[in-house]
């Protein structure tokens, strides 16, 4: 895996950060699926049906995407068989929802466990003014719920995610996902300008 870790961080310090976004994130076959467009398109038709947003507003994030971590304390750690499969979702309708719940929820989110309430705060104080969804911790509780615990449990019968640990982040537009990429990698390329060694 160190030549995609050594062609990302090419990438990443010669091109826009924006640019790096498209190649190595929204506008890329994922690493999970070795260059396997049709299998590609073929999964994420099979989560489109199942949650009932288009095919083409779903795409894989993180190192099932790249091939390797991009979160700096991780030092760019390859893609593995324990490692977690993100998945964007880019649906106003799904945000919306998501929006609308938590914010008229008050004084009732305190009826969750502490880790929930946490994450509702996070919501409140950063996500959605992002315009994203983090429902990996919140799914739970989300209007949604059983049809999408549902399609995650489908999904993880289906090659190459089978028995992989599937989390789903709500974005509201494009514009939202591609900022919110871009800033992590904005970050990346800061850290690696500076000379700074990421954290093992």
């Amino acid at each position: 895996m160190t030549w995609i870790k050594d062609e990302f961080i090419a990438d990443l310090l010669k091109n826009p950060v924006e640019v790096t976004t498209s190649s190595w994130i929204i506008e890329r076959i994922p690493h999970i699926f070795s260059d396997n467009r049709e299998q590609y398109l073929k999964w994420k038709h099979e989560l489109s049906k199942r949650i009932k947003v288009d095919s083409a507003a779903i795409l894989l994030t993180g190192s099932s995407a790249v091939g390797i971590s991009l979160n700096p304390d991780k030092n760019y750690r390859p893609f593995s068989d324990g490692s977690d499969i993100d998945i964007a979702i880019i649906s106003d309708y799904y945000f919306n929802v998501s929006w609308y719940f938590l914010r008229n929820l008050g004084s009732e989110r305190y009826r969750y466990p502490p880790l929930i309430i946490q994450s509702i705060d996070d919501h409140v104080r950063m996500y959605i003014y992002w315009g994203t969804i983090a429902t990996d911790k919140i799914l739970s509780i989300m209007p949604f719920r059983k049809t999408w615990f549902n399609a995650i449990d489908e999904m993880k019968k289906i090659d190459p995610t089978i028995d992989k640990d599937i989390k789903l982040r709500i974005y509201k537009d494009f514009e939202c996902l591609r900022y919110y990429q871009s800033s992590n990698l904005k970050k990346l390329r800061n850290i690696l300008l500076e000379g700074e060694t990421p954290n093992v």
